[in-house]
This record gives C-alpha cells, structure tokens and sequence, in this order.
C-alpha cells in the first residue's frame, strides 16, 4: 500500500469503478467551491482529482460524516475509488460540468477537519494484487459475458459494449460495470481484495443476470442507472 494522503471527497448514491467514467454536472454550494479549488489549486489541493465515495442511505451527502471519526461510523462507504477530471467545464453562474474517470482504490482512514464546505479525507491507497488468479477464471468470466451480450442482442439489438480488456484487473471492474447491478452489489466487488475473487464474483452475478434473461426474457435495469444517467451532485 502507498503512504497515506489527504483528498477532497464526493459522497455519491452512485459506486465509481476504477477505469469507468463518470461525468457529473456541478450546481450544488460546496462542490462548486470544490471545483474552484481544483480549478485554482487552492486550499491544500495540487492536483485535480477527487475521491468518490458511495452513500449508505440516501441520494444526498447532506451530512455523511463526522470528521474524526473513521468511515465505518458514518454514513459513506470506507471503500472508494479516486477520479481524476479529465475535462472541467465552469460556468459564469457557478455551475460546473466534468468529465473524470476513475483511477484507484482507496481506503478512508479518517475524515478530517476542514476550512472548506466539503468533506476531506486521510486515505490510504489500495494495491490491486492478482490473489490466486487463473487463467480459467478470466476465460470463463469472457465466456459467461458473452451468453449474457448474446440475449441483449437478441432482446435489445445490442449488446454492452465493444471488445473486453486483455489485463485480467481491467477485465473484472470492466464486466462489473457492464452489469445492472445495484449499488451494494458493485460496492462489495470494489471492496474485493484481489482480482481474483472480483472475478469469481462477476462470474455469479453473471450466471444470475443470464438467468433472468432466459426466464423473463426481459432485460434488467439498475434503479441507480434510471437514477442517474448524467450524474449530478
């Protein structure tokens, strides 16, 4: 694991995974500040990233910490993945709309006292170790995804996406995000400690989502995608 670090912090009701995007529109008081301190390099931040963090109950981080106190006792995940913008749009009235994609796991430690409107954290840095990977597990997950793209394609037209990742790391959170998974369910594959037992979870939720396609022959749709679409704060 990497030293620790400090980082602003974007409660969600949404999981990011690492590698995916998430766009966001940024309207809200305390995130605005947070992107003029990202934009201007102010109040401790050097770099433009931010760590997303999922929300245990409710769609709004109205209050989801008491600094102090370790993320176990609030009401965000200890887990969340680290994004880094890619392109910061901000406008005359304050409002803001980014694109950032995320990057890496990172563990809160302690939610930390702050002068700005948003929370911080002390994180530490996840390693993204293989565990006891197999070559059976990634051929078997690249299998099961492509029974699951074959009903879409006949349900839908179309399937999930283009050609998967070679790197087994990349394949796991690529086919997690390719899933209509509810919130808890992408939460516990980022909180999986290695790649290996990511993988073994995506292939049994696989095997449940081609289930419910050969029996309902209707296609499943997470409440949090109808939700959120273009995210916004």
């Amino acid at each position: 694991m990497a030293k620790p670090a400090i980082i602003p912090l974007f409660p969600l009701s949404h999981v990011l995974l690492p590698g995916m995007p998430l766009p966001l529109h940024i309207f809200e008081h305390r995130y605005r500040h947070l992107m003029a301190d990202i934009a201007e390099r102010t109040n401790g931040i050097t770099e433009p990233v931010f760590g997303v963090v999922a929300l245990r109950t409710g769609m709004e981080a109205e209050n989801p910490g008491v600094v102090g106190r370790a993320a176990e006792d609030t009401d965000v995940e200890q887990i969340g993945t680290l994004a880094e913008i890619l392109e910061l749009d901000r406008k005359p009235d304050g409002t803001a709309d980014l694109l950032s994609v995320g990057t890496r796991r990172f563990e809160i430690r302690e939610l930390l006292p702050t002068g700005a409107v948003y929370l911080r954290a002390e994180v530490e840095y996840l390693d993204e170790p293989d565990g006891e990977l197999t070559r059976a597990q990634e051929d078997r997950a690249r299998e099961l995804m492509d029974v699951y793209d074959s009903y879409l394609v006949r349900l839908a037209g179309r399937g999930t996406g283009s050609e998967l990742p070679n790197d087994a790391n990349r394949l796991a959170y690529q086919l997690a995000a390719r899933l209509p998974l509810p919130p808890e369910e992408k939460q516990a594959l980022l909180c999986d400690a290695t790649t290996s037992d990511r993988l073994v979870r995506v292939a049994r939720l696989l095997r449940r989502e081609i289930a419910l396609l050969q029996w309902t022959r209707s296609i499943a749709v997470s409440p949090a995608v109808l939700r959120m679409g273009t995210g916004s704060n």
